[in-house]
């Protein structure tokens, strides 16, 4: 059974929902302010890097659930 990209991603949005989205939303925004040439990209680049460990300790539970997933799709899972 071969995991896919987004038999991990809806894991991801399974185990850490908000972790997940808030990492990805102020990441944008920090490279937005950055473009900009705003001082304040540091504050989403900190909020970023702060999601972003939370997701990576939540990371062997969405292995664990990626890997159900996969198993569940799979026609003989023996």
């Amino acid at each position: 059974m071969k995991r896919n990209p987004m038999d991990e991603a809806i894991a991801a949005l399974q185990i850490a929902p908000v972790q997940t989205v808030l990492m990805s939303a102020s990441a944008v925004i920090a490279v937005v302010l950055y473009g900009m040439d705003s001082r304040w990209f540091t504050i989403p680049l900190l909020i970023a890097l702060i999601s972003g460990c939370l997701v990576w300790r939540a990371t062997p539970a969405m292995i664990q659930a990626a890997n159900k997933r996969a198993k569940a799709r799979h026609r003989y899972p023996y």
